[in-house]
């Protein structure tokens, strides 16, 4: 639906633990339903799980956390589309894959937003560039003069 959401591919497939599993709290529980919910995931990244939310699997944790940013957004998106009415127009196989062809996980743009989530969530202190700086360098205390 829109461009920050082509990682999500063309196809979500949906997972319902009550398929093979019947009545649950619907959380993935042990090994069998693990498999299972794998098995529907199969080579797309994110699956949605009736009643629960969503699964996403990726190379990197930024991917993983970007598909987990992006993903809702996208859904909020195509929900108020729909509320508007009229013809929705998605994602082409052609437009994903340009937008998928020149990402990369640690570009400087990938970096920003994954800095950006990073301190948003308290955490930007532990981040380590790709070439092993700080993304942060420590700050230095300063004494008084004498």
């Amino acid at each position: 639906m829109i461009h920050s959401g082509s990682f999500i591919g063309i196809e979500v497939p949906v997972w319902d633990v009550a398929d093979n599993f019947g009545d649950t709290n619907l959380l993935v529980t042990n090994m069998a339903q693990a498999s299972d919910l794998a098995k529907c995931l199969g080579e797309n990244s994110v699956a949605l799980m009736r009643g629960h939310g969503f699964a996403s699997a990726a190379r990197s944790l930024i991917e993983v956390v970007r598909l987990s940013v992006y993903l809702p957004r996208n859904a909020r998106a195509l929900m108020r589309a729909r509320q508007l009415g009229g013809q929705i127009k998605y994602l082409s196989q052609g437009e994903i894959e340009a937008r998928n062809r020149g990402y990369s996980p640690y570009s400087v743009e990938t970096w920003r937003t994954w800095e950006y989530w990073a301190n948003k969530a308290g955490s930007g202190h532990l981040l380590t560039r790709p070439d092993g700086g700080h993304a942060h360098p420590p700050s230095r205390i300063r004494t008084p003069e004498r």
